[in-house]
């Protein structure tokens, strides 16, 4: 992936406020768009994931116990109509690599869309259980926003070292 060409721009943020508010069947008029291009696409995808890991520090202490995370793991899929088809694994292994908690496997995950669609529940469920204000959510917008602007930035700096 070229991220020196992946933006946040205002639709952007837009989507990701109609997700947070919505749903996923609020992503539904974006499909030709977010199929336009990978860099398109990223910009989309970098500010979901920064959400989930903006929620996911929010929600948890510097460095949460095994036992924390495995009751949060418990607690979404309690919440889940379809609880039975989470893993919990994947789970708990998405919420440990985002507070830089060892995962439970060192391989990357190979389903990516898998992982993706787990993390966006994750990030729907934490996000229903902060129960923003107007405010409150815009605050976690912006503070979203300049996390995956500051980790993009990151990504070129990569790189530009070559890694």
């Amino acid at each position: 992936m070229n991220y020196s060409l992946v933006e946040i721009r205002d639709n952007n943020i837009l989507a990701l406020r109609y997700f947070l508010l919505e749903g996923p069947e609020a992503w539904a008029p974006l499909q030709r768009e977010l199929q336009e291009d990978d860099e398109t696409a990223a910009g989309y995808v970098s500010l979901l994931l920064g959400a989930f890991s903006v929620a996911v520090r929010r929600r948890f202490p510097a460095t949460p116990t095994a036992a924390e995370i495995m009751r949060f793991v418990t607690d979404f899929r309690i919440s889940r109509e379809d609880a039975d088809l989470i893993n919990p694994l994947v789970v708990e292994d998405v919420i440990r690599r985002a507070v830089d908690t060892s995962p439970l496997d060192e391989d990357e995950p190979e389903d990516l869309t898998a992982v993706l669609s787990i993390k966006a529940h994750i990030l729907l469920f934490l996000v229903a259980e902060a129960d923003f204000s107007a405010t409150e959510l815009e605050r976690f917008i912006e503070e979203v926003v300049d996390y995956t602007r500051e980790w993009l930035v990151a990504r070129r700096a990569e790189m530009l070292a070559g890694r």
